[in-house]
């Protein structure tokens, strides 16, 4: 009877933590794939990164809590996948060197100003094809490392992340044209000369 007793709480115990897993996880996989948008060809190797979030009513001040944040590369098939967190809102990124990085929330204007020009709802689903552009010579090489730092923003929540490690070369190019902006601002101007007045 003890025996019979002991591995009914063990089953209860064993099917009540899998209802607990169950409601903290998400329920489905998205797929994708990562193709050149010219050539259909798979592109191995993108970094693949999509933060799900939801909005907040603070006090009247709208703010945004981070459910989950997934990242990845594209295997050689061009194929990624991460958790679907069903009725939850998210922007996503995608970025493979020598292409234009690739976001849900906004695209680059091929180098004309503003380099960010917002894209109508880019819905994520399973089975996505995502389609990258190519970087080309008329391109502002400056303009996207800014746009592509912008993205890695939105979709990551740290520097130490495989998406901010493909970018690591635009980040670079990014931070010190920022600071060849900061020195033509303020390395010219001085200090105002003050004399000392007699008493």
């Amino acid at each position: 009877m003890k025996a019979k007793s002991t591995r009914i709480t063990s089953l209860s115990t064993f099917i009540l933590l899998g209802l607990i897993l169950a409601a903290c996880t998400p329920k489905c996989m998205l797929n994708g794939r990562v193709v050149d948008a010219e050539t259909q060809y798979p592109i191995e190797g993108a970094a693949v990164a999509i933060r799900w979030y939801e909005n907040i009513d603070n006090n009247g001040a709208a703010t945004t809590r981070t459910i989950d944040v997934n990242q990845g590369l594209s295997d050689e098939d061009g194929k990624f996948k991460f958790p679907d967190h069903r009725h939850n809102n998210y922007v996503m990124g995608v970025y493979k060197e020598g292409y234009i990085c690739w976001s849900s929330r906004s695209r680059f204007s091929n180098g004309a100003k503003p380099a960010v020009i917002p894209k109508s709802d880019q819905e994520v689903q399973n089975e996505m094809v995502v389609r990258l552009e190519r970087l080309k010579g008329g391109h502002s090489e400056d303009q996207h490392a800014s746009f592509t730092v912008l993205v890695a923003e939105e979709v990551t929540a740290s520097k130490q992340s495989p998406f901010y490690e493909a970018i690591k070369p635009l980040f670079q190019r990014w931070r010190n044209n920022l600071r060849e902006e900061f020195k033509k601002t303020f390395g010219k101007q001085h200090s105002p000369h003050i004399t000392p007045q007699a008493d």
